[in-house]
C-alpha cells in the first residue's frame, strides 16, 4: 500500500510540476468573436503539449472552444465570457483530423457551431 501511495503521490507532484511550469508548451492564440474563430484551422504534432489561449472579442456573447476525442489525448473545453482570455493545456496523442466548434446555443435561432463557429485541428 505503501508503495503505491509514493507511486501515486510521484505521478502527481511530476504531473503538477509540468503543468505550473507549461512543459514547454507552444502557445497559440486564437481569436473568437461574432460566430468565428482565427485562425479556424490550427496544426500541431503528436506528443507536442500545446496551449490554446483564446480571446473573446464578442461585444456581449460568452463562446467556448472544444475538442472532443479523448482517445487522441483531446479532451479540451475552454470558456470565455465577452472582452476575456482563457486557456487549456493538452498534448495531442494520435495524428489525425479533429473538429473544433462552439458549443454555445441561444434560446432561439441557430447555434454558434451552426452560425460558422467551427474549425479543426489537424495532429501530424
Amino acid at each position: 500500500m505503501r508503495y503505491f501511495q509514493f507511486r501515486l503521490w510521484a505521478v502527481l507532484l511530476t504531473s503538477s510540476i509540468g503543468v505550473a511550469l507549461g512543459a514547454d508548451a507552444r502557445v497559440i492564440e486564437i481569436k473568437a468573436d461574432s460566430y468565428f474563430f482565427k485562425p479556424d484551422t490550427i496544426t500541431v504534432k503528436v506528443g507536442e503539449p500545446v496551449t490554446l489561449s483564446v480571446t473573446n472579442e464578442a461585444t456581449f456573447l460568452p463562446h467556448s472552444l472544444i475538442i472532443k476525442a479523448p482517445e487522441a489525448g483531446l479532451d479540451v473545453t475552454i470558456e470565455t465570457r465577452a472582452g476575456n482570455t482563457a486557456s487549456a493545456t493538452f498534448t495531442p496523442t494520435t495524428p489525425g483530423t479533429y473538429e473544433i466548434y462552439c458549443d454555445k446555443e441561444p434560446p432561439f435561432g441557430k447555434s454558434h457551431k451552426e452560425r460558422g463557429m467551427h474549425g479543426k485541428l489537424i495532429v501530424e
